[in-house]
């Protein structure tokens, strides 16, 4: 393992702007404890009521619990008085959808990513919290793993993101700023490294030269924050079958940890106007060499 360097910040969706540009909302401690605490009690209304929780399909095909909503409402109600003046854009809301695409201060909430995992009592399953400004910029990324006990936080202030750390044990977590990027793994193998997938892969990919292996854990927020924490397992996400709401502190938190994200049909970094449109590109992340070796095994089928 070695130390970890950052591999700069690229001009995709998710990156860092030019510093120049006016009336950029700034995001204070204060507020990044109030998230983090606000968070920190939904999820342990959801490790609480998870063994009971009620579970249907929606006509889509995917699950939605009778927590969701919940969660939803009750963290609405949060961070609209923590971040005044911002827009909501909560996955549960489909009137809330549209806001998504409209360059303004924004928050963007998916109360449960991982709600089938979430359903089956599995711990596979996390709260994603973005705060987006006007220019489609991460002001601050959030995803908490309440069953992994897990957190991933950044904020973005110029052209050099602030990563912290969480202790929440009990009512009052403890948030503190990291000094430190993640270990980058840089003497990997394909044949021995895990790329996590979506649960549609198998129909948007040709995989037949990806002499590696898969895992679909059924939440692309545990999938990137089990990447962005330096953890060995996975090397690379690929992200097929996703919205915004699904990925918009995933991939925040992907560039505050040095890695790349790329449209895995041609390799190039993604635009405002791809990541916020209504069917967005096969996304692959992860550290620039694991990425050039993978864009070479992975295909995107009909690309």
């Amino acid at each position: 393992m070695l130390g970890g360097p950052r591999y700069g910040a690229h001009p995709f969706i998710f990156g860092l702007s030019d510093t120049s540009t006016v009336n950029r909302m700034k995001i204070t401690n204060r507020q990044i404890e109030g998230a983090i605490a606000a968070m920190c009690h939904a999820g342990r209304i959801l490790l609480e009521g998870q063994p009971q929780v009620p579970w249907k399909l929606k006509q889509d095909g995917t699950f939605v619990t009778g927590l969701d909503l919940q969660i939803e409402k009750l963290l609405e109600s949060e961070l609209r008085r923590i971040f005044r003046g911002c827009e909501f854009v909560g996955e549960e809301n489909a009137q809330s959808w549209p806001r998504a695409f409209i360059p303004q201060s924004r928050i963007v909430l998916d109360p449960i990513d991982g709600t089938g995992p979430f359903a089956r009592g599995l711990n596979y399953f996390g709260i994603s919290l973005a705060v987006i400004d006007e220019q489609h910029q991460p002001r601050l990324a959030i995803i908490h793993l309440p069953g992994l006990r897990r957190w991933e936080v950044a904020s973005f202030e110029g052209r050099q993101p602030a990563r912290y750390q969480v202790a929440a044990e009990g009512d009052s977590p403890r948030v503190s700023k990291v000094e430190t990027a993640p270990s980058v793994r840089v003497d990997w193998r394909l044949e021995d490294s895990y790329t996590y997938i979506g649960s549609d892969a198998h129909q948007r990919l040709d995989m037949t030269a990806f002499a590696g292996k898969t895992r679909a854990l059924g939440a692309s927020a545990a999938h990137l924050v089990l990447l962005t924490d330096g953890t060995l397992d996975p090397a690379a996400v690929i992200l097929t079958r996703y919205k915004v709401w699904d990925v918009a502190a995933g991939l925040a938190l992907a560039n505050a940890a040095g890695l790349e994200i790329r449209n895995l049909a041609n390799g190039a970094t993604i635009s405002p106007e791809e990541m916020f449109a209504e069917a967005p590109p096969v996304l692959m992340v992860g550290h620039q060499e694991v990425l050039r070796v993978l864009a070479n095994r992975v295909r995107v089928r009909g690309g």
